[in-house]
């Protein structure tokens, strides 16, 4: 409802005018914030598209080339390790076989006998 004055009906309106675009928040800032934040969220959907589509391309790329050599290093590693099976049975029955020497027996510093106090001294023989 506006004041109008008999006398001077412009002031009173002018200045109700004023007061109402004064007290009025500014749409501009408003709709600034809502296309900025639009804006952010649209930057995010066309991030993560990118993401996926390089990911897609990655993994068709992965399909398409490193699997088959993938596949190919496998069968060439099946034959290196046939391979090897065959030099470990040929070679297995003729690895060599010794013993070691007995430098120190249990026996020569214990006696087996009570009677036996004195250690005899080593021996480096082998006895069999």
């Amino acid at each position: 409802m506006l004041l109008v004055d008999a006398d001077r009906p412009e002031p009173v309106r002018g200045g109700a005018r004023e007061l109402a675009v004064f007290l009025t928040p500014e749409p501009g800032a408003e709709a600034k914030e809502v296309e900025e934040t639009i804006e952010g969220l649209l930057l995010g959907l066309e991030e993560f598209c990118s993401l996926a589509d390089m990911i897609r391309s990655d993994t068709s790329q992965i399909l398409e080339e490193n699997i088959p050599l993938l596949k190919a290093k496998v069968v060439e590693m099946r034959g290196i390790y046939a391979k090897v099976d065959q030099l470990e049975k040929r070679w297995a029955p003729v690895a060599p076989t010794f013993e070691l020497p007995a430098l120190y027996r249990t026996e020569d510093y214990f006696p087996v006998d009570v009677g036996e106090v004195m250690p005899r001294a080593p021996s480096c023989q082998r006895r069999l």
